[in-house]
């Protein structure tokens, strides 16, 4: 008897649910991944992700072909095509795989379930609950985080689990193309994040110590006090069940210390939940407002406004904090999340810029592009989503720079031609005076821009547009 698990994002052999549930049932199981060339031709991606994917990828492949008996069997082509003939070919019958939950994965797995002649086994795995598992106390799916967090913390979550020992039959594989074969160039000056599950181990270790102070640092950018595991998370090489516990066994072991760190933390696992199940239950969001009444609202494309649009993405707005976000993320395809609330609120609030072209230029420029996240964020950001920012309260700026980056540590890392103004300057160069600027090296609208709107009677006008939509 023997078994095919389609492998999409949990790029692992460990605490690979599907994986797991087909060992336990198989002693002849086919770890099989499908590259889509299609995929790869028509989805909005960058190099970030798919080089971080290509590196998993490949770990993967080596780390089960090194073990006695196994393998990772890689075919190029469509899914359903590739699927339907390693089932032919192999005899299997059974398909396991661990499900995702965008519209277009679901479409394409009730296809594939449809299609297929032998079961489709499909499991919770890139979540710790998933649909409709945290259901209000009326049985609808929740709205708001605060009430979902609290069921979410109190619910019984399991832990990580082996696989059983299987072989893999010796089964024609193709090769893993290259990132050049799949048309993907590595942009100049990029820092590209390194992949693979053995990354990911190493980010969780690396997190140890600071996840006590996290709710004290994790909003302070030049501190470096964040996890970086998300893009792990988001390809599976390692599982949320994974860090959830080894939390709670750094808790554990230290019985009379403050933990509040560690709950914050384990407060993003809560929050990467509940957009993942308000995209299952209210999958049109992926294009438009969960907030209905904003449907109608006349945002600027990024062709109406191209001029503003290139300074936002090029970080040459004028403001140091949002041009350091910016420009973080096209160095490095990551951005501190303070950050990514700060410039999409910017670009919201401050250029009236279409959020579905910047969750578009966001899917091509985050190595950690999850989509649920992603619209969820953005969403929250732009007043329109579940739980959103009320539309009144508008990230200012300068006060974000100064109360998160007072020393403009960050931005100076990031927006260099500021390197030698002093701290009282740093967040609103532009104020700086003719005899100051010469001291200091840098002439404002020349070496670094003036600031390309007025934050201030931008606000005013945002709140107006969002009242009449609310009034109409």
């Amino acid at each position: 008897m023997t078994a095919i698990v389609w492998i999409r994002r949990s790029l692992r052999e460990h605490d690979n649910t599907a994986l797991v549930k087909a060992s336990e049932e198989h002693e002849e199981v086919i770890p099989f991944y499908v590259v889509d060339d299609n995929y790869f031709s028509n989805a909005t991606l960058g190099y970030p992700r798919v080089s971080f994917w290509h590196d998993s990828l490949k770990e993967l492949k080596e780390n089960l072909s090194g073990q006695q008996g196994k393998d990772l069997v890689v075919r190029k082509g469509k899914p359903i095509e590739q699927l339907q003939k390693i089932v032919e070919e192999t005899g299997a019958d059974a398909v396991y795989h661990n499900k995702d939950y965008t519209p277009y994965a679901r479409e394409r797995d009730e296809k594939v379930a449809e299609k297929l002649d032998v079961p489709v086994n499909k499991f919770k795995d890139v979540v710790m609950f998933e649909e409709k598992e945290i259901l209000t106390n009326s049985g609808t799916s929740y709205k708001v985080y605060t009430y979902f967090s609290k069921k979410w913390f109190k619910k019984e979550k399991r832990r990580p689990q082996e696989v059983e020992d299987y072989t893999t039959p010796d089964i024609d594989s193709d090769e893993i193309p290259s990132l050049k074969e799949l048309g993907f160039e590595k942009p100049d000056d990029m820092e590209v994040w390194e992949g693979g599950r053995e990354n990911g181990l190493d980010r969780i270790e690396e997190f140890k110590d600071k996840i006590w102070n996290y709710d004290e640092n994790r909003d302070y950018a030049w501190k470096d006090s964040t996890s970086k595991l998300s893009p792990h998370l988001r390809f599976g090489t390692v599982s949320i069940r994974e860090v959830f516990w080894e939390a709670e066994r750094i808790k554990a072991r230290n019985p009379d210390s403050d933990t509040s760190g560690i709950k914050t933390w384990q407060e993003e696992l809560a929050w990467r939940d509940f957009y993942m199940q308000v995209l299952y239950n209210w999958p049109e969001t992926a294009e438009k407002p969960f907030l209905e009444q904003y449907e109608d609202i006349e945002w600027r494309s990024k062709e109406e406004a191209e001029e503003d649009w290139e300074a936002f993405i090029n970080g040459k707005t004028g403001y140091p904090f949002v041009d350091a976000g910016m420009r973080q993320l096209k160095r490095t395809g990551w951005m501190h999340n303070r950050l990514r609330m700060v410039v999409t609120s910017f670009a919201c609030k401050d250029l009236w810029l279409d959020w579905k072209d910047l969750h578009e230029y966001f899917k091509k420029m985050f190595v950690d592009a999850e989509k649920a996240s992603m619209i969820g964020g953005i969403q929250w950001a732009y007043s329109i989503g579940t739980d959103a920012q009320p539309y009144f309260r508008v990230f200012n700026p300068y006060s974000q720079s100064e109360d998160y980056d007072p020393d403009g540590e960050y931005i100076k890392n990031w927006v260099p031609e500021l390197e030698d103004v002093p701290d009282e300057h740093i967040h609103r160069p532009h104020k700086m005076n003719q005899i100051q600027q010469e001291n200091y090296g840098i002439e404002i609208g020349e070496d670094y821009p003036r600031p390309i709107v007025n934050h201030d009677e931008k606000r005013k006008e945002a709140i107006e547009k969002f009242e009449e939509v609310r009034e109409d």
